[in-house]
């Protein structure tokens, strides 16, 4: 089977799929954890696949994928739900061992270099199993999604894309690590990852939630701009004495959201309120803390906002930043902030959920979600760790993500935008080539 897709400069680049299977846990699932319910957090997050791509260097020595298919099976024994399904009631998965999605592809007609200097969104399409970039609801459907694609003249991309209800950012670093050391033959000594909606207390929610699916936006446009570590540098100068240890997260999060706010008012020509939507791995800020290699939802956020104001001062929002992890973790003035009673936090998340969308009536709302600290650059399969980590393009309007540069440094940021936003929001010193 083929695919044929036209290239911009007019050349034809021609995909084949070598394979399509159904990979399955190497072993069954014990009768006792063939269903589980999904976690508060689990079912309040929206139903979308994030699609990771992992772009290793150009090489005549390409992998067998029969070894990533083992791997693969042997890796889905520790994180079983990724094989199951969703039920049509919503909340319920069953562990039956159904298996995720597993293809084998190659390139021709284009180098993987080709690819790198102008990664499309067309293009991209192609290096993920058909019908999951960006995919929807997920119920009765993998939960998980692969592709392996090798390219003519060397080199090959590794894509997953795996569904919201199951897995957050931190759970994905940890099934691509888990899956790539198994791929290199080596024994993980680790306890077994922690199924969260097993192992946390699950209340019921009280309310019915909607099915809830990203808005996809036909006139969008994503841009990626890399904040090096010079860039870096040169902004927490910039807030210098105004704000204590700023991180590098914080001070290119601020600039992006100050931009934002800057292009809205240059196109309205007036002022609009806006909030600006934070995400927070929660994991490390319970006590006790959570293993990072927990399955699931455990992520949250804080918002800040441009009151009244057409322009905020990158350190002002810098600061509201700061306090915003400190107000989600209940920390106040407590630098530590992370002593968070599970069960308690967790009834407060319920109870907030219910009234939060009429918070966001009537304003601009920019979504960020940072995935640094993550170990995606180390994601040895047995042929090197990746040449670039990223996810497909993010077809949502305002919406932004933050990942590590291959040498930790620095950050990419990934930013959508409906067109006319980006014309204003990239005319900045740091946008500039």
């Amino acid at each position: 089977m083929h695919k044929i897709f036209l290239v911009a400069n007019k050349s034809t680049m021609k995909m084949e799929i070598i394979s399509e299977e159904i990979i399955k846990p190497s072993t069954p699932t014990p009768y006792h954890l063939k269903t589980f319910k999904l976690s508060l957090l689990d079912q309040l997050t929206l139903h979308s696949y994030t699609p990771i791509l992992l772009l290793y260097h150009e090489s005549e020595i390409l992998p067998s994928t029969d070894v990533l298919k083992k791997s693969l099976s042997e890796t889905l024994t520790q994180y079983y739900p990724f094989a199951g399904r969703l039920q049509k009631d919503g909340i319920t998965v069953d562990c039956g061992d159904h298996g995720v999605v597993f293809v084998e592809a190659k390139i021709f007609g284009c180098a993987l270099s080709n690819f790198l200097r102008n990664p499309k969104y067309d293009t991209q399409m192609l290096l993920f199993p058909e019908g999951f970039l960006w995919k929807g609801s997920c119920t009765d459907q993998s939960f998980l999604a692969c592709q392996v694609t090798s390219f003519e003249g060397g080199g090959m991309t590794v894509a997953v894309s795996i569904s919201h209800k199951v897995a957050d950012g931190s759970t994905i670093a940890a099934f691509l690590t888990n899956w790539a050391a198994m791929a290199r033959g080596e024994v993980i000594i680790r306890s077994q990852p922690m199924i969260l909606a097993r192992s946390i207390p699950c209340s019921d929610i009280g309310y019915p939630v909607p099915e809830i699916v990203m808005e996809k936006c036909s006139n969008c446009v994503t841009k990626r701009y890399v904040f090096d570590a010079k860039r870096i540098a040169g902004l927490k100068e910039s807030v210098g004495g105004l704000v204590e240890n700023p991180t590098k997260v914080q001070v290119v999060t601020a600039y992006l959201y100050k931009c934002a706010i800057a292009a809205s008012f240059e196109k309205s020509g007036c002022f609009r309120k806006s909030t600006w939507i934070q995400l927070v791995n929660m994991r490390p800020r319970i006590t006790p803390p959570l293993p990072e290699n927990s399955v699931g939802n455990f992520s949250w956020y804080f918002t800040i906002s441009n009151g009244d104001e057409s322009e905020r001062s990158l350190s002002s929002l810098v600061l509201d930043l700061q306090q915003g992890i400190k107000d989600v973790c209940n920390g106040g003035d407590n630098h530590d902030h992370n002593n968070l009673d599970l069960r308690d936090w967790l009834m407060d998340v319920r109870d907030y959920a219910e009234n939060v969308k009429e918070l966001f009536d009537d304003v601009d709302v920019y979504r960020c979600t940072s995935l640094c600290k993550r170990p995606f650059y180390e994601m040895d399969f047995g042929w090197g760790c990746p040449k670039w980590v990223t996810m497909a393009d993010v077809q949502v309007k305002n919406t932004f993500v933050l990942f590590d540069t291959a040498d930790g440094d620095g950050i990419e940021a990934m930013v959508s935008l409906e067109k006319d936003d980006m014309t204003l929001f990239q005319c900045n010193q740091y946008f500039q080539p």
